[in-house]
């Protein structure tokens, strides 16, 4: 009795094992009779009936789509009849002997299963499955603003056409690892994380269906600089031509001799200027350093030179206003201290800003190496802003050597008319005062 309890359980363990293959035949028997053809908008198809109908006494042709349901042609041999339902009136031809279905004129609301049924036997039906699509427009690639290090997407659209399929390729070849893209519909976008200089390239997008494919490049250009650097670049560079036209301004005094140095309203003016233009070059310095901080984050480096141009700020901002409305107070300013700082923070802060400002230019430069775009071009700012700060400049040196060539033309007339009365002067010994003339 024991002997054969196994036996038993080996025959039990069979037939449910056979029990659920059942199932799974008849729905692998199903799948197989699911026929699926795909046309194209506009063209014709012919259904063709079940292969083993031998004699047809009555056929039905329905439309099956989810829910939906409706008949398109009922064929009874006995009484000849052939009807044909709306929305395929016109547009269907059913032929009696194999029970095959002409459909003309197709329309993506075509597509869906169509079912024929023969003699009213399940076992004579067939399904076919029908796709009706339109060719795929070519995609539309574009891409967003791609920075280095940051996040971008590259984004493909097909505007017509049902996609079944959408591929990406780089320079001909597939997608490097980690590049994925995200499918919804019709569009396609690839993520981008981190990008770097190797991501640039030519891009490819290949949308297909079932009938038709298109295919649409994209040269993708990564740029090494954020639209906030370029500003920084920018401002550096007007900070370092302000610098460079004040400095020039507090040497070229310097440099000369006692004899001819800039004295009075003129030199009043000139250390206005150049007070001026240091502080503008500082303020702009400071703002170039700001926004280097927001993009790159805080830095030693930048924030020790930031507090130093904030004095340099106050400072040259004081002894510009005070030379242009009050010089009586700088030259009654009797403080070493005070005097020596009003001396040596113009100069300073020239040095600063070049200094902080040629900084920010280096590591711009660097940053710019990790895209593939040219570089920004600042020449034309560069030589305007130099030719617009150097005019009031030129004007002080050339008012200055105007006036100093009509000194020197009075002075030597003014020796000549004394030469001449003294030698008046000797050829007449009875005159004891002589009058002079200058």
């Amino acid at each position: 009795m024991q002997l054969h309890r196994p036996i038993e359980l080996l025959g039990t363990s069979w037939m449910l094992l056979a029990g659920l293959l059942v199932p799974l035949q008849q729905a692998a028997e199903a799948e197989g009779a699911l026929q699926r053809r795909v046309v194209v908008v506009g063209s014709s198809v012919l259904l063709a009936g079940p292969a083993d109908a031998v004699h047809i006494h009555s056929a039905r042709w329905e439309y099956l789509n989810g829910s939906v349901s409706r008949a398109v042609v009922q064929y009874d041999e006995g009484s000849h009849y052939v009807a044909i339902h709306p929305p395929y009136v016109g547009r269907a031809l059913f032929h009696p002997p194999n029970g095959s279905l002409l459909l003309e004129d197709l329309q993506e609301s075509d597509s869906g299963i169509y079912k024929v049924t023969i003699n009213l036997a399940e076992r004579e039906s067939l399904k076919v499955l029908l796709d009706v699509l339109k060719p795929v427009s070519r995609p539309q690639l574009w891409s967003s603003g791609l920075v280095a290090k940051a996040t971008g997407e590259v984004l493909c659209e097909v505007v017509e056409g049902r996609v079944d399929t959408i591929t990406w390729k780089k320079d001909g070849q597939a997608l490097p690892r980690g590049r994925g893209f995200h499918v919804s519909g019709s569009l396609s976008i690839l993520h981008l994380r981190a990008v770097k200089k190797s991501d640039c390239g030519s891009y490819s997008c290949n949308a297909s269906n079932g009938i038709s494919w298109q295919e649409t490049s994209l040269n993708v250009t990564v740029a090494g600089l954020s639209p906030p650097l370029k500003d920084v670049l920018r401002i550096a560079v007007v900070a370092v031509v302000f610098a460079a036209v004040s400095g020039w301004g507090l040497v070229f005094p310097v440099c000369q001799s006692e004899k001819l140095r800039i004295r009075g309203e003129l030199w009043r003016w000139l250390s206005a200027y150049t007070c001026g233009l240091v502080c503008v070059s500082s303020i702009l310095a400071g703002t170039a350093g700001l926004l280097w901080m927001r993009e790159e984050g805080p830095s030693i480096a930048v924030i020790l030179p930031e507090i130093v141009l904030v004095y340099v700020i106050v400072v040259t901002f004081l002894v510009a206003t005070n030379v242009t409305f009050q010089p009586t107070k700088l030259i009654q300013l009797k403080s070493t201290t005070a005097q020596r700082t009003m001396g040596y923070t113009a100069p300073g802060g020239v040095l600063l800003v070049v200094l902080t400002s040629s900084f920010h230019i280096k590591n711009i430069h660097h940053r710019h190496e990790d895209g593939c775009t040219a570089f920004v071009d600042v020449t034309a700012l560069a030589v305007s802003t130099a030719a617009v700060s150097a005019l009031p400049l030129l004007a002080i040196f050339l008012c200055y050597h105007t006036t100093q060539g009509w000194q020197n033309e009075r002075d030597s007339s003014c020796a000549e008319k004394e030469r001449s009365s003294r030698s008046f002067e000797m050829s007449l010994p009875n005159i004891k005062d002589p009058v002079p003339t200058c």
